[in-house]
């Protein structure tokens, strides 16, 4: 968003303050750049984890060597940190019908969920439902859930089914609720920043270098 946006998002009191951090931090970290193996790095970042992050092999198609999980405290100062959806019994079944149509669900609801395999982050990594595998990231999807760490609750009785989910975002990379928290704590940006991605170095480079 443009900064009179942002300012007017901020309000009167705030917008000043806020302005002069971010022109702070720019200016402290012009021309540095994060590199792994000399070359500049993909570093993604989420706002909240589950209180650790995912291996980026988890969440996309590729195991990169710096997004690696990593233990990320402070987490539950986020207020997404943790999150509910419910939905009735019948929308659960249409929405996975809809996704792949050889879902079947016959017999107490009760068994509708199979088994579930979790990921080194603690996000679903696989979980059956109706005879059918889906990703963790799909279910993710298809629900609209602020991440893949998620337990589903459901109510025979009710008709009900209740997402109980951690964290917010894919979970890759940097946690921005986890950085803060890391930063209260006295640690540098270099601290931080070498925290959430694995083995890389922060240079700094010259714009006008031929």
């Amino acid at each position: 968003i443009s900064k009179k946006d942002a300012m007017n998002k901020w309000g009167l009191f705030s917008a000043n303050k806020y302005w002069s951090r971010i022109s702070t931090a720019v200016d402290d970290t012009a021309n540095y750049i994060i590199t792994y193996h000399e070359e500049p790095i993909d570093a993604v970042f989420h706002s909240t984890s589950s209180g650790r992050t995912e291996n980026s092999e988890e969440v996309w198609a590729n195991a990169v060597p710096y997004l690696r999980s990593v233990e990320s405290e402070g987490e539950e100062l986020s207020p997404k940190f943790t999150s509910k959806s419910d939905i009735t019994l019948e929308e659960f079944k249409e929405k996975l019908i809809n996704a792949k149509p050889g879902v079947k669900f016959d017999g107490d609801p009760g068994t509708y969920i199979e088994k579930e395999e979790r990921t080194e982050g603690g996000s679903v990594k696989t979980i059956r439902i109706g005879g059918c595998d889906f990703k963790g990231t799909e279910i993710r999807k298809i629900f609209e859930l602020n991440s893949a760490n998620f337990t589903i609750e459901i109510d025979s009785q009710k008709e009900s089914v209740t997402f109980h989910v951690k964290g917010n975002g894919h979970g890759v990379g940097m946690s921005q609720y986890g950085a803060n928290y890391l930063a209260q704590q006295g640690k540098t940006c270099e601290e931080i920043l070498k925290h959430y991605y694995q083995g890389v170095d922060i240079i700094k480079i010259d714009l006008f270098e031929n």
